[in-house]
């Protein structure tokens, strides 16, 4: 039934979880048979959930986390070491931590499957509320009530075009941002770089928005504005670009969320555990104090 809504029509679920399109209908048939009235509304433009349906949803995504965790944790009692983890992060992190976190992982644990979802604050909260995530690796978020694993203390620099009056200072204050040229990342998703000039009353003037942090970097290398990140990912790229500090006392708290960690499935206490080891052996590399 998830399936369905998310892909949009009963032929691309099915495609998805490789069943025909007849036979998932017979099962999605079925159950609604049994609870005694539709949960998919059907017509020519795709499907769509009914009142019912939507009723029922959060209940639906209760059942499947849970199911997977019983899975999960009897392919542990067999010695399987078999599981599947839904891994949400920033884009700075996926970049700079991840690639050596799931190097090491699947190493020691080849037959875990990851996939890794790379988003802003909103959507990554809301996959953990509807427990599509596993876990995720982003800065604390106050407003959320799982548990909460500290890893790394960063802070948000500005990226300044080189040849901007403000590039060559050591540090600027939050309001000399007002006005400037700016290139907006991730509108609208809640992130660091937003409440930071919401909290300083800052309004710079947005003339670009972009979800992708490279073509960010790109665009302030070109000259069309002033942007922001966190100083994690600003040390991975080079160019004409100065990474300036906020002469703020801010700082990311960067870590994992997850839902319970009493609770979480085997494959995922083991992928925390690399997480740790691996953001330690990174900082201590970097000469960076972790917390």
């Amino acid at each position: 039934m998830l399936q369905a809504v998310e892909q949009g029509s009963i032929t691309a679920a099915a495609r998805e979880l490789e069943y025909s399109p007849s036979g998932l209908t017979r099962v999605l048939d079925s159950l609604e048979k049994d609870l005694g009235f539709p949960l998919l509304q059907r017509s020519p433009q795709g499907v769509e959930l009914t009142l019912e349906g939507e009723s029922l949803l959060p209940a639906i995504q209760e059942l499947l986390y849970w199911a997977g965790q019983i899975e999960e944790r009897s392919d542990s009692l067999k010695g399987l070491d078999q599981g599947e983890l839904h891994i949400g992060s920033y884009y700075s992190i996926a970049s700079c931590w991840l690639p050596a976190i799931l190097r090491d992982f699947q190493r020691d644990y080849p037959h875990i499957r990851v996939h890794v979802q790379e988003a802003g604050n909103k959507t990554l909260l809301q996959g953990l509320r509807d427990r599509k995530l596993s876990c995720c690796l982003f800065n604390k978020n106050p407003g959320y009530q799982g548990d909460w694993i500290p890893l790394y203390q960063d802070r948000l620099v500005a990226w300044i075009p080189e040849g901007h009056p403000l590039a060559q200072k050591k540090a600027i204050r939050p309001d000399e941002l007002d006005g400037q040229p700016f290139i907006d990342p991730l509108p609208h998703q809640g992130t660091d770089t937003g409440s930071f000039l919401k909290k300083y009353h800052v309004q710079p003037d947005v003339r670009f928005t972009t979800s992708n942090m490279y073509t960010c970097w790109t665009m302030v290398e070109a000259g069309l504005g002033l942007s922001m990140d966190n100083a994690l990912s600003s040390r991975r790229w080079s160019g004409a670009v100065r990474v300036v500090p906020f002469d703020t006392p801010d700082r990311l708290e960067l870590g994992i969320a997850l839902p319970s960690r009493r609770e979480a499935s085997p494959a995922l206490k083991k992928f925390i555990q690399y997480v740790k080891r691996t953001v330690e052996d990174l900082t201590r590399q970097n000469g960076t104090p972790r917390r």
